[in-house]
């Protein structure tokens, strides 16, 4: 276990106050945050880099907070992978060994096995400078895991490639964490990047942490407007509480004279009658049902009828513009290319769109 408690770092003009982190060994947890909001000074301070104003970080039950970098048994993949010019891939690949003194015949197995994870073996005579941008990563990884440390950290380990390297990167990245479970911590601004890679997940915003939690629970529901809108979310509205259905276990919310249906598990918290809350419906679970198909009971709750205002081609889905015709609430709706050819959306039409129960959360 990784904890870092009440971290406190005032590096002009970056603020991070009382930042709490705690990872479990052998997990892949993602640090995000807007840019600017200091990622990389956390890592570098995690490191050594920089001396935080206050806090604890402990590996296991060690304390490494006062400790020189090279005594703390965490390597570090910075931005531009210092890589040493002056020497080859492979003594790239031993350099962080070397300087803790660990005995080569050791690892010398576990070694080959990540030269021959990354595909580099042809590559171990080279020098950096005739390295592609891919391989450098590879090689910069290699680095950093060579000697088994405690904590690996990643600042941005997929920027600056082309679509297809960072795909073979992605997927690196996944393959070693699957069989040699390294600790890590990653910052990035790549939320598919997160998604793809993490198991846990804490945001900073003006540095503070708003919401730590596994995956799904992060990016499907987060627990406020300020985490909403970091992510990106669409279709975040303005609601209000009229009825507590304990018979059937959901909050009634109205908005725009319209009502919506919210099981009570997609809250998490208490809510009173009248109460101001946001909600937020997922574009990728609303529904447009095709004419004439029988509407399935547990969509029936959340069926509105409305007019396609645009479309918009993204490439692998569709993203359709649809305004209920009461009330005039504007729904953004990602739909698959499958479901779109089916379906004859064209500007202008009139449907009806059924909400998935999954599509709706309250945040307050």
């Amino acid at each position: 276990m990784i904890r870092i408690q009440g971290l406190t770092i005032l590096f002009n003009p970056f603020q991070i106050i009382n930042l709490d982190i705690n990872i479990e060994t052998g997990s892949f947890h993602f640090l995000l945050g807007p840019t600017g909001s200091g990622k990389t000074l956390i890592l570098e301070s995690i490191m050594g880099l920089h001396k935080p104003k206050k806090g604890r970080i402990c590996i296991g039950e060690r304390e490494i907070q006062n400790l020189p970098p090279e005594q703390r048994e965490i390597s570090y993949v910075p931005q531009d992978l210092a890589l040493f010019p002056h020497l080859t891939v492979k003594e790239n690949i031993l350099f962080g060994m070397r300087t803790r003194n660990l005995n080569f015949n050791l690892y010398e197995g576990y070694i080959q096995n990540l030269i021959e994870a990354a595909k580099v073996s042809h590559l171990l005579g080279r020098y950096s400078d005739n390295l592609s941008g891919g391989e450098k990563k590879r090689v910069a990884l290699l680095r950093a895991l060579a000697p088994k440390p405690k904590l690996l950290l990643l600042d941005e380990p997929l920027s600056g490639l082309d679509p297809s390297i960072k795909s073979e990167i992605q997927g690196l990245l996944k393959t070693l964490h699957g069989s040699i479970h390294p600790t890590t911590l990653c910052v990035t601004h790549d939320f598919e990047e997160a998604y793809f890679l993490g198991d846990t997940i804490t945001i900073v915003i003006d540095g503070k942490v708003e919401q730590v939690g596994k995956r799904d629970d992060v990016f499907l529901r987060p627990r406020s407007r300020k985490v909403a809108q970091f992510l990106g979310a669409r279709n975040l509205y303005r609601a209000k509480v009229l009825k507590k259905d304990e018979d059937y276990q959901r909050w009634i919310i109205g908005m725009n004279n319209l009502q919506f249906s919210v099981p009570f598990s997609q809250c998490k918290h208490s809510l009173g009658l009248g109460k101001e809350v946001d909600l937020f419906i997922r574009p990728e679970e609303v529904m447009i049902l095709r004419e004439g198909k029988p509407v399935k009971e547990s969509l029936k709750r959340n069926t509105f009828k409305g007019e396609i205002l645009a479309i918009v081609d993204r490439g692998i889905f569709q993203d359709a513009t649809f305004q209920t015709l009461e009330g005039k609430i504007l729904f953004e709706i990602s739909i698959p290319n499958y479901a779109f050819r089916n379906l004859g959306l064209s500007v202008g039409k009139v449907v009806r769109a059924a909400l998935r129960e999954e599509s709706l959360w309250i945040m307050v």
